[in-house]
């Protein structure tokens, strides 16, 4: 019997389901494609090449592109149809590179400002990574200890007769007997508060609360400001220098800061830009989220037609920020760190100790 062949569908006409693609993968997209319709190749002939060297989802939805390319849609449009992995920044910065002729600059500047995105997000990051790498190792520290060394010991403290326990003693007994009675649940408690406890901070709902202690908090206002400042300044300068009006620059601008509150006063300002007043004039109404160092520039730049150049110098100057203010945070929380560590083993080594001195100065008194 004949095997029986079927015909193979080109990928881009399969029905497939896009996830999220990594901000790095976009912006070498952006890249290639920007630097291959400048030297001169079409559309549909930049994004066949960038299909096949792309992997992945990205592979994937670039094919559905050459496919829409092919039925006459433009590449904004195209774009359009894949929300989640081409957010309305990419979209609209497309569009109007399409519309003023100006295409392969445009996608630069979307690779430029996808790069200096990533670069922040990394940098913000960073701050956290060394705090986490401390506590997750105390805590297995702690488990190891609760379960390996503390139940050789506690026989003998058990044991005592006539002698009276210290209260460091008497909690590490407490806690040594809790985890040999109920170490499963205990752990497996503590992992599941802490992954509560993240999933409730990142929350829609918790997050009037968690973005204002952000803004608030000492030690995490600085960076927060700063990183939203930073992405306010790269996104709008970006779209602006690609040909967007400013209403819909500051409407896409305002989807794109991290912050709650950042996002709504964005959004007042993109509802309210049309009345006539200046981008500066309507950034006074938010001088808590907006310090005066922005209105004024923005205020410049309006008034010298270069607000985008302007934007772009100051999201240099709040990158540079962030860069000081997560090294602030590390500096200040490795001391707290280690504070913590050195009182925890301090209390270990008092609990362990006090008990066997007392024992031997009863001996000595007994001679």
């Amino acid at each position: 019997m004949p095997e029986k062949t079927t015909k193979k569908l080109p990928f881009w006409k399969k029905e497939i389901s896009f996830g999220r693609v990594s901000v790095v993968d976009m912006a070498v997209f952006a890249k290639h494609l920007s630097v291959m319709i400048e030297a001169g190749l079409t559309v549909h002939e930049s994004l066949e090449i960038a299909a096949d060297s792309a992997k992945g989802k990205l592979k994937k939805v670039i094919g559905k592109l050459v496919g829409s390319i092919e039925e006459g849609s433009s590449l904004a449009d195209a774009m359009a149809k894949y929300p989640k992995v081409f957010p309305g920044l990419f979209t609209d910065v497309v569009r109007a590179g399409e519309a003023s002729g100006t295409l392969a600059g445009n996608l630069t500047n979307i690779a430029d400002q996808l790069k200096r995105e990533e670069q922040l997000v990394r940098r913000v990051k960073s701050a956290m990574t060394y705090p986490a790498i401390v506590l997750i190792a105390a805590f297995f520290l702690a488990l190891g200890m609760a379960y390996y060394i503390l139940p050789q010991i506690t026989p003998l403290f058990k044991g005592l007769k006539g002698i009276e326990l210290p209260l460091s003693t008497r909690m590490v007994l407490w806690f040594s007997d809790l985890m040999r009675a109920h170490g499963l649940a205990v752990v497996t408690g503590s992992l599941a508060i802490l992954v509560g406890v993240v999933a409730l901070a990142r929350a829609t709902f918790s997050q009037p609360v968690t973005h204002k202690i952000l803004l608030k908090f000492p030690l995490l206002k600085h960076i927060s400001k700063s990183s939203n400042l930073a992405r306010f300044c790269l996104t709008f300068g970006t779209l602006l220098g690609s040909g967007v009006n400013i209403d819909n620059a500051v409407q896409i601008t305002s989807g794109t800061v991290t912050n709650r509150y950042y996002r709504l006063a964005l959004a007042k300002v993109a509802s309210e830009i049309q009345s006539g007043k200046s981008m500066a004039e309507n950034l006074q109404q938010f001088e808590h989220l907006f310090p005066k160092l922005v209105i004024n520039m923005v205020n410049v730049g309006e008034q010298s037609g270069n607000l985008s150049e302007t934007l772009l110098y100051l999201a240099d100057f709040y990158e540079q920020e962030v860069d000081t203010s997560t090294t602030a945070l590390t500096t200040a929380l490795e001391p707290i760190l280690l504070l913590l560590i050195g009182v925890v083993v301090t209390t270990l080594g008092l609990a362990i100790i006090t008990p066997i001195y007392e024992i031997t100065g009863s001996v000595s008194a007994n001679r």
